[in-house]
């Protein structure tokens, strides 16, 4: 463990667990495992080839990571979810069982355009904008249906996107009245999709607006929760390491690193830690976040630097050069989660997984 500067550790157990896991909160729908932007850090394509026997399908936000899925010789149905360029879709009609997510004519038209070019039908799933404003069709049946209408698509699926679970204030529920009405309006016209989803981790947690026969689990896969969702028997799935550099004495009134964000109000000792942003560690942790070293809580101090970070170590106990230092994760009696430090850090937790991918070791 930690034989560089830095490691992420992801454990494919607990992976599995929580698939499963939401598969029983979300009654038994199928899963569209969400793995976009290297499965949150946690490597896509060894997440795909986990989650092999529990996922129906996987997400992705690019046709670069569909072809990344496709090179590794992952052959599960692939769905692109959302908008992407002209050139990306160029890139992507080429891969086999690519699903693409349309929100406009112009894509249906230029995909059914390809689908006539190479002889065969490419899968779709039609998104429907309920109220978010990010991607989708306004929800005007006979817009989707003229979509639909395209010989060369194969309208596979039918979707939109929570953007307010948990709010409290009915917008949930009024998405999904929105989203459900449009179907059976499609279905009364004799239309039907093999999927049909619009819930997501949070959603699935809080149980609201589980309609329709699939679901698509992002973060809650990785066992990090949405803000205020109950962990509902997850596991986490990541923990991320550095090691301790060097071990600085500092006395009162001294600072570290760059600027003058800190200053020693006692005798105190620093260590300097083998991850800095460039690695992930957000710069606005710069004495906010916390650290474990031997198990101790140790408060991050000073301002992260690319490379490095600095963290109290004056109550740890011995201490010294190659002692690991947990940045997520357990450590003895101490555990510091994905949330906790995304929240200290001022940040989410989407964005803190993402970022601690610890590519650079």
């Amino acid at each position: 463990m930690v034989a560089f500067r830095t490691e992420r550790i992801v454990d494919d157990k607990a992976l599995v667990r929580n698939a499963r896991r939401l598969r029983e909160l979300a009654d038994g729908k199928a899963l569209i495992a969400v793995i976009k932007a290297n499965a949150y850090g946690n490597g896509a394509v060894r997440t795909a080839k986990a989650l092999a026997d529990e996922a129906q399908m996987f997400a992705v936000a690019t046709a670069r990571e569909a072809q990344a899925l496709r090179k590794a010789k992952i052959s599960a149905p692939v769905l692109i979810l959302g908008t992407i360029t002209q050139f990306e879709r160029q890139l992507a009609v080429g891969l086999d069982d690519v699903a693409f997510g349309i929100s406009s004519l112009s894509e249906a038209a230029w995909l059914d355009s390809e689908a006539h070019k190479r002889g065969r039908r490419i899968k779709v799933h039609i998104a429907v904008d309920t109220g978010m404003r990010r991607f989708g069709f306004p929800p005007d049946p006979r817009l989707i249906r003229l979509s639909a209408s395209f010989s060369g698509l194969d309208t596979e699926g039918l979707y939109t996107h929570y953007g307010r679970v948990g709010s409290g204030n009915g917008f949930t529920e009024r998405q999904e009245e929105i989203f459900l009405a449009v179907e059976n309006e499609l279905r009364g016209a004799g239309m039907r999709f093999r999927y049909v989803h619009a819930s997501g981790s949070a959603s699935v947690l809080r149980r609201e607006g589980l309609c329709g026969n699939a679901f698509r689990a992002g973060l809650a896969l990785y066992g990090v929760c949405p803000d205020g969702c109950p962990r509902s028997g997850l596991s986490a799935v990541a923990a991320v390491y550095a090691r301790v550099l060097a071990v600085k004495t500092l006395e009162r009134g001294e600072g570290i690193g760059y600027g003058s964000s800190f200053s020693a109000e006692n005798r105190m000792r620093v260590a300097v830690v083998s991850a800095g942003y460039a690695d992930g560690i957000p710069y606005s942790a710069s004495g906010r976040g916390f650290v474990l070293v031997g198990g101790t809580k140790c408060r991050i101090v000073g301002s992260v630097c690319m490379d490095v970070f600095f963290c109290d170590v004056t109550d740890a106990g011995s201490v010294g050069e190659g002692d690991i230092v947990t940045v997520i994760g357990g450590d003895a009696d101490g555990a510091i989660s994905m949330e906790e430090a995304a929240r200290l850090s001022g940040t989410s937790a989407y964005e803190l997984s993402v970022r601690l991918a610890a590519k650079r070791r």
